[in-house]
């Protein structure tokens, strides 16, 4: 056999069934051998490409990747938060709620950032040799890292310095918002500080504004010297924003009161409708009235029905009885005839039985057999003809005895009448009239037989006791001795019964709109209810004054309106700055007051300081970590180098001095220049406080104007605020949860010294002088007794211009001198 020539017994045997599949068998397990040795060897290859990688740059590349994406990505947000900061603290409208909202936003990417950081220095080596666990390396990182960083910063901000503070720092952080406040106002002006308020406030004083707040609270210099000017400053201060923001009140007051006229209009409509109510009495008593009639009417239908079902059935009884009865009286007198003895009377006895069970037929009350018969009278001359028969035919032996009678007080035979029986059906039908007549009354619902006429029907009692019924069930209240010939009582109760429907009605309507207001109040009434000073006071918010009318023009709102609110906050702002600091302590009045002052003051500048930083080092660090990246994937094929260690201190002090010094080395802005009026600022802050502080704040000038409208803009094509702000309730209620807000110390409890009236006494130079306490209404007196606060005096005299002067009225301090 050869290799071309095979042998039919070989061919047969190699095509034999069992030997061709364990051969087909066997070549497929190779298969699955030689790629799992293959699969196997690129595995170990991969991992061995891996470590020497890991031992030449520290970390894979797949993992430096990583960062460098995730610090990428990072970038952005972190950009946005400053921006955002920015606008929030420099923005002339911002309020707390927007400053808490960036705060959390700040936070949130702070513990990002920190957890990317952490996780690039830390994961090296071994931990991330594997792709499962150096996530689950980094998972561990960010679950301990980020909660860390994210209530770290609140919690050491609250601990080192907004609880560490001094009631006089707290009254000064007070003092420097009020006159960044003022600034923005226009109320006050620095020289040679160029500053529009009316103009769209670009980066450079979104910043110069950010930062003003703490340059003067760091300038106790500034602040002693204006606290002698701090009077003038507020009341021109709160006049300029208040009137800068006129026509937007008065906008906003007279589009309310447009829809408060038109509530009027809708009250004035229901107040119709209710007299509408009221109004219709007469109709509606008209109306229940002919109900009233037409029930008698109805009542007395029924009554005539019932008299005459009941007279057909008394007629059939008595159709059936008489012939009966008849008959019973027939037997009775045959008894009668029978001499005395037991047959006699078991005669009667039978008689009796047999009338007992007949009647029984009839389902009738019972009725004696006497009140069957009939009485028939017995005229004298027919009793004097009897009596002289029975004489004649008694050969005078009845006449004797009639004597004898008459002697003995008997009536002589002589008898006024007779009972007789008959025959006749309707004397039984009248009988049994009569003895029926309780079926009847209880048929007939009380009325008994004999009402002949509609009117009797009407005047009976017991109709004016079911008619009466019949009105209480329609809610009308009637005494219960009421007749209904009484249409005056009627009347009354139908008026009362509308008057109380609509007054029900009025009060349901009332109270689906959450009001209690009576019906038919003017409009100048109408406007001075309480639930509607209520509902205004929430539209006009802390300009409301009471009362607020709806129908001020803008002169008399400026009167009434914006003229108390100007006093009203001008002495909220004095009575804070002219308080004790005793009163910035903590469990002081104005404790809380002094901590947000401050919160205000220095949080917003250190926060964008560090904001900043972070976006610029991430910003230079970048265009490294991609160089590292080139390097390292070339480093797996060429042999490792040792590197050199200066590399990283130079690269780093470059950076450092890229952020901090070539920015100011470049020059500056109107703020920052060399000779400025904010000079003035830097330099008593370097010499009376802290270098390092002034050259932040100098940095942070120059700087953030550079890179806030890059992050302004990354945020309007991005929407990373609009999103986050989407998401922030939930963060703000977490954050709450696990830190409750940051409250004030509660103040200690009154002493009587609080509490107590202390005396006030003016003193002047002039005997005589005229001396008037402007806000309050009592008469000026020597020694009058007041509670502890502030007083605006004014002292005047002949020939002299009058004073007028704040003072603080305290336990120790009651006795001031005012002089000309």
């Amino acid at each position: 056999m050869t290799e071309n020539n095979k042998s039919p017994f070989a061919t047969n045997l190699l095509n034999s069934a069992p030997t061709q599949k364990k051969m087909q068998s066997a070549v497929k397990e190779l298969e699955k051998v030689q790629k799992s040795q293959q699969s196997t060897a690129k595995k170990v290859e991969k991992q061995q490409a891996v470590e020497a990688q890991i031992n030449k740059t520290g970390q894979p590349f797949w993992w430096m990747l990583l960062m460098f994406i995730c610090s990428l990505v990072y970038l952005f947000p972190e950009a946005v938060f400053n921006a955002a900061l920015t606008d929030v603290a420099g923005g002339r409208n911002s309020s707390i709620e927007d400053l808490r909202t960036v705060e959390l936003f700040g936070r949130t990417i702070s513990g990002i950032g920190v957890t990317l950081l952490l996780a690039d220095l830390l994961l090296k080596g071994k931990k991330v040799a594997n792709v499962t666990r150096a996530l689950g390396y980094f998972a561990l990182i960010a679950v301990l890292v980020w909660p860390t960083v994210f209530f770290g910063q609140k919690w050491l901000v609250d601990h080192f310095i907004i609880d560490a503070s001094t009631p006089e720092e707290r009254q000064q952080a007070y003092l420097s918002q009020l006159l960044r406040s003022a600034l923005i106002e226009n109320s006050i002006t620095f020289e040679g500080i160029e500053y529009d308020p009316n103009k769209e406030h670009s980066a450079i004083e979104k910043t110069f504004l950010s930062v003003f707040g703490g340059l003067v609270y760091a300038d106790d210099k500034l602040v002693d010297d204006l606290k002698d000017k701090k009077r003038l400053i507020m009341e021109k201060f709160v006049r300029d924003r208040a009137m800068s923001r006129f026509d937007e009140h008065y906008g906003h007051y007279d589009n309310f009161r447009q829809t408060l006229r038109n509530k009027y209009t809708e009250y004035a409509s229901g107040s119709n409708q209710y007299n509408q109510a009221l109004a219709s009495v007469q109709t509606r008593s008209d109306s229940y009235w002919l109900d009233t009639q037409n029930q008698v009417k109805q009542g007395w239908e029924q009554y005539q029905k019932g008299t005459k079902a009941y007279e057909a059935r008394v007629e059939s009884r008595a159709q059936k009885i008489a012939p009966k009865l008849y008959d019973y009286f027939e037997r009775r007198n045959k008894c009668a005839e029978k001499k005395s003895g037991s047959s006699k009377d078991r005669c009667f006895e039978r008689l009796q039985k047999g009338y007992d069970k007949e009647i029984a037929k009839y389902g009738i009350p019972y009725i004696p057999p006497d009140d069957w018969l009939i009485r028939e009278e017995i005229s004298t001359s027919e009793n004097v003809g009897n009596s002289i028969i029975s004489g004649i035919m008694s050969l005078g032996l009845f006449t004797a005895m009639q004597a004898a009678d008459a002697i003995t007080g008997g009536d002589a035979g002589f008898k006024d009448h007779r009972m007789v029986y008959t025959n006749d059906v309707n004397h039984y039908k009248k009988v049994l009239m009569i003895k029926m007549a309780p079926d009847f009354v209880k048929e007939s619902g009380g009325y008994s037989l004999g009402i002949n006429s509609i009117h009797q029907f009407r005047v009976h009692e017991l109709t004016s006791i079911k008619v009466n019924k019949k009105l209480k069930q329609k809610g009308l209240s009637l005494s219960p001795s009421w007749s209904i010939t009484d249409r005056n009582s009627f009347d009354i109760a139908v008026a009362k019964k509308v008057r109380q429907q609509a007054d029900a009605e009025w009060r349901s309507k009332m109270k689906a709109k959450g009001s209690d207001m009576p019906p038919n109040l003017s409009w100048q009434t109408f406007q001075q209810q309480s639930d509607i000073q209520q509902r205004i006071k929430q539209e006009m918010k802390e300009l409301y004054v009471n009362p607020t009318l709806a129908d001020w023009n803008n002169r008399e709102f400026k009167q009434h309106i914006i003229e108390p609110n100007i006093k009203r906050k001008t002495t909220e702002y004095l009575n804070v700055l002219e308080a004790q600091l005793v009163e910035f302590a903590d469990g002081g009045a104005f404790e809380s007051t002094g901590k947000s002052a401050l919160r205000s003051t220095i949080i917003p500048p250190i926060s964008m300081a560090i904001s900043l930083a972070l976006v610029l080092l991430t910003v230079l660090k970048l265009p490294m970590k991609a160089v590292e990246l080139v390097q390292a994937k070339r480093a797996s094929s060429a042999p490792r180098v040792k590197p050199n260690r200066l590399i990283k201190p130079v690269i780093s002090t470059v950076l450092l001095a890229s952020i901090f010094v070539v920015p100011l080395s470049m020059g500056g802005n109107q703020y920052t220049m060399p000779g400025s009026s904010l000079h003035y600022f830097f330099d008593q802050m370097e010499k009376n406080d802290s270098a390092t502080v002034s050259y932040t704040l100098k940095w942070l000038l120059v700087t953030l104007p550079i890179v806030q409208p890059i992050g302004s803009s990354i945020d309007q094509r991005l929407l990373i605020t609009q999103g986050f702000n989407a998401i922030s309730d939930p963060i703000n209620r977490f954050d709450l949860a696990v830190m409750p807000a940051h409250k004030a110390t509660q103040p200690a409890k009154s002493s009587p010294t609080n509490t107590a009236l202390l005396p006030l006494t003016i003193k002047s130079n002039i005997a005589n002088a005229n001396v008037s306490v402007m806000n309050i209404k009592p008469k000026y007196q020597a020694g009058m007794m007041l509670p502890a606060g502030n007083y605006d005096i004014k002292v005047s005299a002949s020939g002299q211009e009058p004073i007028r002067q704040w003072i603080y009225l305290q336990a120790g301090q009651t006795s001031f001198d005012i002089n000309f």
